[in-house]
């Protein structure tokens, strides 16, 4: 197939194609192959400007201008914070950046400025209760001389709205943080990251097919589905005899009766009957519509765990943002800032995963939950799951959920720094739990031969070989590896399920 692609230039092709899943908490750095410390040429320019701050009490009295709240006058503050002279690039080289914060994100796109005060604003009164400079670890506190994260400002502050970026403000422009998260994430740099994998086939191409498999990746010898540009070796998906005229992929048939005529959408996931004589719904049972209904309750919701860590499960999301700043546009700007640095995190720490044939940066796409019409990069549908300590992000993890029979986990990393302190295990170890309480039965992982017995050791995982769960795998659209990497699962129907209370005895001993 000849592609016509959106624009290559686009694409991050510092690497080496590699896919494998990191196993970066036990590992060492030098003999981890999926850890790559950047050599970047730094990018970024070099100014020297200063925040501006004044000495009123208030916000009400800068200018004559009250603290802006909600609607238009959020658009407003947009249009004056475009007015301002903008420093584009972040003075500090990627490769040098020590955490990844939203702070450090919005630092690096040049949104804000390191060393810009900051004032937390009272939302009634319009007062200012606290003042700092906003770093890449967080706020410095000027009264204290504390380093605070951004929810530690606002208690700092006496207050707890649990809104806190929504009501620190910039004291030159005297934009919100939240304004400054959503300038960012609409920014032209960071929209080319989210787009629509859009590749086409060209219009003059013979071939509209794929030219690799959608089981292993490869090209060579390929069966052609005559409705999508799905392509797979027969060996695969266990083709014996190659039939002779049309042939539908396991795509573009009935999961159930194996039926492939008509044009409608075939609906596919868990196992459940559908009833075509009902307006179709979007789940095709109840375990689907569980599964769903439990990860988006999920979504933005930080889980404390021990030692100060949370866990928080994520995924980006294109509503359009209102200005209202209610409760559940809070946590999207929130969902999809963090996502912009569990990105970062994940380009720390792997290779450049490029798709040989369509040049599509996979890690990136993943992580951005990107579509496409081409199944085989269709990455719709994945999660992230990030591990943070005092606002920092350390490790991140992509999973995907087929139904209730099985989740993938293609790619889990963990910054260099916080190697070998079990942080990738514990995040595992939540995304697992989780799994668990969804009723979903089994993970699939993939491994480098390198880290397949760590894996196996430490983590409890096995070898794919079962010939009946082989054949499953190839008809659903998980992520490709080549043939040197090794696939691993874990039986999730076998371990407890660790949100559960535990049973009283019924029995004394």
């Amino acid at each position: 197939m000849a592609y016509n692609f959106r624009n290559r230039n686009l694409l991050n092709t510092r690497g080496a194609y590699l896919g494998s899943s990191g196993s970066d908490s036990e590992s060492q750095d030098d003999s981890d192959p999926d850890f790559l410390t950047p050599s970047r040429t730094p990018r970024r320019s070099t100014q020297n400007n200063t925040a501006r701050a004044g000495g009123a009490s208030s916000i009400r009295n800068l200018s004559g201008k009250r603290a802006r709240g909600n609607g238009e006058e959020h658009r407003q503050g947009l249009r004056e914070r475009h007015r301002r002279r903008r420093k584009r690039f972040s003075q500090v080289p990627q490769a040098q950046i020590s955490r990844r914060t939203v702070l450090s994100w919005l630092i690096g796109s040049g949104v804000i400025e390191e060393k810009e005060v900051v004032w937390y604003v009272a939302a009634q009164s319009g007062n200012i209760l606290g003042e700092g400079k906003v770093n890449r670890e967080g706020i410095l506190c000027s009264c204290c001389s504390g380093q605070l994260t951004v929810e530690e400002f606002e208690v700092h502050s006496g207050r707890k709205t649990r809104k806190p970026y929504q009501h620190i403000y910039l004291a030159g422009s005297q934009v919100s943080l939240l304004d400054c998260q959503t300038e960012a994430w609409e920014d032209k740099e960071e929209e080319e990251r989210r787009t629509f994998n859009n590749i086409q086939p060209a219009s003059k191409a013979v071939d509209r097919n794929d030219d690799a498999c959608m089981v292993c990746a490869d090209g060579g010898d390929l069966i052609c589905c005559e409705r999508c540009p799905s392509t797979f070796h027969p060996r695969c998906i266990f083709m014996e005899i190659i039939p002779q005229g049309d042939w539908l992929c396991p795509y573009c048939i009935c999961k159930y009766c194996g039926n492939g005529a008509g044009n409608g959408p075939l609906m596919q996931c868990g196992g459940e009957t559908l009833d075509l004589m009902n307006p179709p719904v979007a789940f095709c049972g109840s375990s689907c519509r569980k599964i769903y209904e439990g990860l988006h309750n999920l979504l933005g919701s930080q889980n404390e765990l021990h030692d100060g860590l949370t866990w928080t499960l994520l995924q980006r999301t294109d509503e359009p943002f209102t200005g209202s700043y209610g409760e559940e546009e809070y946590k999207r700007i929130q969902c999809n800032s963090k996502i912009a640095v569990a990105w970062l995190v994940m380009n720390e720490c792997f290779l450049s995963t490029v798709d040989r044939h369509t040049r599509a940066n996979i890690v990136q796409s993943i992580v951005y939950n990107r579509g496409s019409y081409v199944t085989r990069i269709n990455y719709s549908g994945f999660y992230t799951a990030i591990l943070e300590k005092n606002d920092e992000i350390i490790s991140v993890a992509s999973i995907r959920v087929h139904g209730k029979r099985l989740a993938e986990m293609p790619f889990i990393g963990t910054r260099g720094e916080y190697r070998r302190l079990g942080m990738a295990y514990v995040l595992e170890n939540c995304i697992e739990s989780t799994l668990c309480s969804l009723k979903v039965e089994k993970l699939v992982i993939p491994s480098v031969s390198k880290l397949t017995g760590m894996w196996m050791d430490k983590y409890f995982f096995t070898r794919v070989q079962e010939e009946r769960l082989v054949k499953e795998l190839s008809l659903y659209n998980t992520v490709m590896f080549p043939s040197s990497v090794v696939r691993l699962h874990k039986n999730l129907a076998m371990l407890p399920d660790l949100n559960l209370s535990p049973q009283e005895n019924e029995g004394h001993f």
